[in-house]
């Protein structure tokens, strides 16, 4: 039989350095697609877990915060001008200095009464005062507890002095504590990757004791004094969080430049992503009715 010559011919070289380019054109769309989606990902679980960090936070100190200067009623007394319409006012255990801050770290946070770093303002510290009893804190061997779990065991009244401040934890990254003036107790973390922490203090004008006409820090609250925590109804608290892995690569035109709770551009190399969260707290007892 005969056979067509065409139908013997081979591919060109031509043919098949295009069909090579069209090949590695698909590939290398392929790999970036699934660098991009790894990238993605990478991202997107950076900023789940900072995020979740900021709401834990958060959670935990506009708590405590909203329990600054909380106690029992302890009685009644009959404060009626005129016998024949009695009136009665409940009495409270007074619980002096609710809530009491720095912007720097404190000298010591398990000390009685804690005090102020004396220099340049970096993260900020702050505690809060209340009456603790069984309903209000967990009960741990029938008392109430501080804002570790640790039972107070002076009193009745028994009195949580809980102090949160920013300190590096046993692997070496920044942390929030949490510490108290229980006798032998350390302060501990109770939320990892928090780079600081920067707190500003709501201040009302006489004529509306509800109104916060201006937030202030801590040093000027001290500068005023002591009486001045006492007028202090509102907290507006920053926390800076931080990824736990480096996601970051220059290379791909990411930047590592982030706003700090000061709205202050700053520039990291550790690859890390930062993030600055804000909330507001209302010391509940301040808040006149």
């Amino acid at each position: 039989p005969r056979v067509l010559r065409s139908r013997e011919r081979g591919v060109s070289l031509i043919e098949l350095m295009i069909s090579m380019v069209i090949g590695l054109v698909i590939v290398g769309a392929v790999i970036v697609s699934i660098v991009g989606s790894s990238k993605t990902g990478k991202f997107q679980a950076a900023y789940a877990q900072m995020n979740e960090d900021a709401q834990i936070g958060f959670s935990i100190l506009s708590r405590d915060i909203q329990m600054a200067g909380y106690s029992q009623p302890t009685g009644l007394v009959d404060t009626a001008v005129a016998p024949a319409t009695p009136t009665f006012d409940l009495t409270f255990t007074t619980v002096t200095r609710s809530v009491f801050g720095c912007d720097n770290p404190f000298t010591s946070a398990t000390v009685a009464t804690v005090s102020c770093v004396a220099s340049t303002p970096t993260t900020a510290a702050f505690e809060v005062v209340y009456e603790a009893d069984t309903s209000t804190t967990v009960v741990t061997g029938g008392l109430p507890s501080d804002c570790l779990g640790q039972s107070i065991d002076v009193g009745p009244p028994y009195v949580a002095r809980n102090r949160y401040y920013i300190a590096n934890g046993a692997s070496g990254r920044p942390e929030l504590f949490c510490a108290s003036d229980k006798a032998a107790a350390s302060g501990q973390p109770i939320i990892e990757n928090i780079d600081s922490m920067k707190v500003w203090y709501g201040i009302p004008v006489a004529a509306s004791p509800r109104q916060v006409v201006r937030y202030v820090s801590a040093t000027d609250v001290n500068t005023a004094g002591v009486a001045e925590w006492d007028r202090v109804i509102s907290m507006r608290i920053c926390l800076l969080i931080r990824s736990a892995e480096p996601v970051l690569n220059v290379g791909d035109g990411d930047t590592l430049t982030y706003r700090d709770c000061n709205s202050t551009i700053q520039t990291s190399n550790d690859r890390l992503l930062r993030r600055a969260y804000f909330t507001t707290a209302t010391l509940r007892k301040n808040m006149p009715f």
